[in-house]
Order: structure tokens, then sequence, then C-alpha cells
């Protein structure tokens, strides 16, 4: 039951940030989502995920978004963007298909309750996961990443000269 509360608050968290219409309130709402995704690990005894869930995501994540939006300003585009329906509609599509999804796979019949494997959300599990298989995906979105904030900050300082 508690994991179903703590879903439909992520969900109900993932509809504000794309329902709102300032930038800042899109992050707050942001944060909110993220918490509750900790919290949902938590549920699931991976304490290392929800630790970095609030550290890395929560915080420097949130902190990088904070600093985009307010390098860029306030933007005509950004406040009028839930004005248009073609931008707004596909938005709705896919988050009807993701919870058409999400009933489906709980319909379907759940694990029982401490069948997760030993060791899930520890520190040499993700580890072992993170710098193993998965490392070319780690480092191509920390690259990813960096590009993307030498591409704001350029984006900023071409805007300024104007």
């Amino acid at each position: 039951m508690t994991l179903a509360i703590l879903g439909a608050a992520a969900v109900a968290a993932a509809l504000g940030v794309i329902s709102a219409r300032n930038p800042v309130h899109c992050v707050l709402w942001l944060i909110a989502h993220l918490a509750a995704l900790a919290a949902i690990f938590l549920t699931l005894d991976a304490e290392f995920l929800a630790l970095i869930q609030i550290l890395v995501n929560a915080g420097a994540v949130i902190v990088l978004f904070l600093f985009v939006i307010s390098l860029l300003g306030p933007s005509k585009e950004a406040e009028g963007l839930l004005a248009r329906r073609r931008e707004v509609l596909p938005a709705l599509i896919a988050g009807v298909v993701f919870l058409g999804a999400l009933l489906v796979m709980g319909l379907q019949q759940a694990p029982a309750p401490g069948s997760v494997p030993a060791g899930f959300g520890s520190v040499p599990s993700i580890g072992g996961a993170l710098f193993g298989p998965q490392l070319l995906p780690f480092e191509l979105t920390a690259l990813a990443l960096l590009v993307a904030i030498v591409s704001v900050i350029t984006l900023a300082g071409r805007s300024r000269q104007s």
C-alpha cells in the first residue's frame, strides 16, 4: 500500500512538472518527484540508491537546472508552452500510454515480498554494474552533460552580445 501511495505521489509530481508554467516551479515539482522516487527506493531496502537519488539528482542536477534557467532568463516561449496544444497532446498521449503500461504491469502477479536478491541496492552491486557493463553509457552520459553545459553557456553569451 505504501508503494502505491508513493507511486501516486511520484506521478502527481511528474504531472506538476509538465503542467507548471514557470520554469522554477517545474524544477520544484521535479524535486518533489525525485524525493518520491527516493522514498520508493527506501521501501525497497535500497538505501544507497535513495541517498544517491537525493544527493546527485535532487542536489547537483537540480542546481544545474536552476543555473541554466537563471542564466538564460525567462522566455516568452517557456511561459506560453501550455497554450500550444500541439506540444501538450503528445505529452498527454505518452502519459496515458505510460499509465496503461503501469496498470497492465500492476495486474500481473507481483513477486513475493522479500524476493529481492541479496545485496540489491548496495554499494558493491551498484558499483559493479556501473563500472562494469554500464561504464560506456555512464561516461557517454557525463560527456552529454558536459556538452549541454558548454552549449548553454555559449548560447547565453551570444544572446547577451546581441
